[in-house]
């Protein structure tokens, strides 16, 4: 999994993903780690989410097979290269069928549903790739809750990387973790 999160616990922003067709902050260096981590590898999200790439870019990120949730996979225009599914092991399934290439790591790149889905009991994520960013943003849409799947709160995901970025140039302070699951 990888998402881009606001960290503002107690406040409304916590957990905060999104705001209508847009990311509620612009972090370049997220955008060059998101591409970094995710590029040759197929990419699962939502129809908004989607819809959301094609109003933020013009269309489905390159070098990435992209895979469109839907509960009406025929009313979705497949991406380019890609296609549209019902459920998230229909997916796994189509992207295994197909042997695209990359497919032994396989991005959910949003929106809250999806993550919700692989979020859920038990998760079904074996990584999660988190940009948190601090401070106070509106918007409206939030990432599921998390915390209690940390090993800091007795979860199975252990971080196992940190990297913090302070606030500059009108930007907030962020930080890059990685948390991998350890049953």
């Amino acid at each position: 999994m990888i998402a881009a999160v606001a960290d503002a616990p107690g406040t409304p922003s916590d957990r905060l993903i999104g705001d209508g067709m847009d990311l509620p902050w612009h972090l370049p260096a997220d955008l060059r780690r998101f591409k970094a981590l995710t590029l040759g590898h197929p990419m699962i999200m939502g129809r908004r989410t989607y819809e959301s790439l094609l109003h933020q870019f013009g269309g489905p990120l390159p070098g990435r097979t992209t895979v469109v949730l839907s509960r009406t996979p025929e009313a979705v225009e497949p991406p380019p290269g890609g296609f549209a599914a019902a459920s998230l092991d229909e997916a796994l399934d189509a992207l295994a069928a197909r042997g695209v290439p990359g497919a032994e790591h396989v991005f959910i790149g949003g929106g809250a549903d999806v993550y919700g889905l692989v979020l859920g009991e038990p998760p079904r994520a074996d990584r999660l790739e988190l940009t948190l960013v601090e401070g106070a943003f509106s918007g409206d849409t939030h990432f599921p809750p998390y915390r209690h799947l940390l090993a800091d709160a007795g979860g199975p995901f252990a971080r196992t990387f940190r990297e913090a970025h302070a606030a500059e140039g009108g930007r907030p302070a962020f930080r890059f973790e990685t948390f991998e699951r350890r049953d």
